[in-house]
């Protein structure tokens, strides 16, 4: 099925996308993200971030998307580094010349082609493919069948933007901002003076588009064969971001999504498909004080969708409690399993010995964890007592050698 990738503008996003069931995560790390005023991972953040996603198997993208100076090369080479060794899953790249440095300083790493980088063919893919790239994010301006063409034509994974905010130029490339006050988008820092009010005969904010949102048609997305869907927003709030992943997971469940509430929590005079369609009319939008409104109105309530975590592993154990001996378990959960052996031996019932079902009770209890307890085969020797303290015990190091072992994967 086709991937979930939410943005993550800071730490603070983190459990908003993984709680409402996001696939894939895309972040900046402390240099060389387009969202240079997003809040960012320092080089500690993102090794937590990645242990984090990695235990829910949610991949982690990295962005150094903005252009580079000569004299930042060196220090190019070294975020690579830093980056290839926290695990991550790839990087996204702008430039080409920047993915050669990178591919030289940190070859494990998996190159993603930015949006910034203009690919709109798939003459463009091949190029990408051909240049060590895996993945290419194709540009927002791009119909279905265009992309339809890519996937048809090019053995590489795609990444199509499915919500968030458009550029009025073409894929992001534009001077605009650098122009106006010397902030470039290339670098990122842009300010976006196209959502200022530009005026053409008596039409006003001419250069202000509303955000695109194509989350109702992931379905044809996913048949033709694309990879990623991806979700725009590291400048935006984490309920932005729960809100956008829950309505990509309800859509992929076969349920209708809430697009009033997307539509709530930020929209530019609601949203537009007209790149996917390619009929390009009613395109342009603006944020308007009632748009302002019902943001206010929707944030408090989306905080509950992702106050708990989203289940997404399921383990069978197979518990035995024998007399005189510590406690075992097999434990298997998809492609992970282990033999635990406990340091807890069972003691002879005083009085009502304990039983297996009460003990499968205690070690389903796994809210406020990503895992559910599938089969639980619990065998208890004959008159014997294990207290309540040690089950859970026992259910938290079962909890803690699933986590570890999922990393490792």
């Amino acid at each position: 099925m086709i991937e979930i990738l939410a943005p993550c503008g800071g730490e603070d996003s983190l459990p908003a996308a993984l709680n409402c069931g996001a696939d894939a995560v895309y972040l900046g790390a402390s240099a060389f993200s387009a969202r240079r005023n997003a809040k960012n991972f320092t080089d500690e953040q993102l090794y937590n971030a990645v242990r984090e996603c990695h235990i829910s198997g949610v991949k982690v993208y990295v962005t150094i998307n903005t252009l580079v100076f000569d004299d930042e090369l060196e220090k190019l080479a070294d975020t690579a580094s830093m980056i290839a060794g926290s695990g991550v899953d790839g990087v996204i790249v702008q430039d080409p010349g920047a993915a050669r440095v990178i591919h030289r300083a940190a070859p494990s790493l998996r190159l993603h082609a930015s949006t910034q980088m203009t690919v709109t063919s798939a003459a463009g893919a091949e190029f990408a493919r051909k240049n060590g790239f895996s993945r290419v994010v194709l540009a927002r301006e791009m119909s279905l069948e265009e992309i339809r063409r890519v996937v048809e034509n090019v053995d590489i994974e795609t990444e199509v933007f499915v919500h968030g905010a458009l550029c009025v130029c073409v894929s992001g490339q534009c001077l605009m901002s650098a122009m106006y006050g010397g902030r470039s988008g290339n670098r990122g820092l842009c300010a976006q003076p196209c959502r200022l009010d530009f005026t053409c005969g008596d039409r006003h904010s001419v250069l202000s588009l509303k955000d695109l949102s194509v989350i109702e048609r992931l379905p044809e997305l996913d048949r033709i064969g694309v990879t990623s869907a991806k979700i725009e927003g590291r400048m935006k709030r984490p309920e932005y971001v729960a809100a956008a992943v829950t309505a990509c997971r309800d859509v992929l469940s076969g349920k209708k999504p809430d697009t009033d509430t997307l539509r709530a929590v930020f929209s530019r005079s609601g949203f537009t498909q007209s790149y996917f369609d390619g009929t390009l009319s009613d395109m342009q939008g603006v944020r308007t004080k009632d748009d302002v409104i019902a943001a206010d109105g929707a944030l408090s309530a989306l905080k509950r969708l992702y106050d708990k975590p989203y289940k997404r592993h399921i383990a069978d154990i197979k518990l035995v409690v024998t007399e005189g001996k510590p406690v075992t378990a097999k434990v298997s959960s998809e492609n992970v399993s282990f033999d635990l052996v406990t340091d807890i031996v069972p003691e002879k019932a005083l009085n009502r010995p304990i039983t297996a079902d009460e003990i499968v009770v205690r070690l389903r209890k796994t809210g406020g964890t990503i895992y559910e307890i599938g089969v639980c085969d619990v065998t208890v020797g004959d008159g014997l007592m294990l207290s309540a303290a040690s089950v859970n015990e026992i259910r938290r190091r079962i909890l803690a050698e699933l986590d570890e072992s999922f990393i490792k994967i």
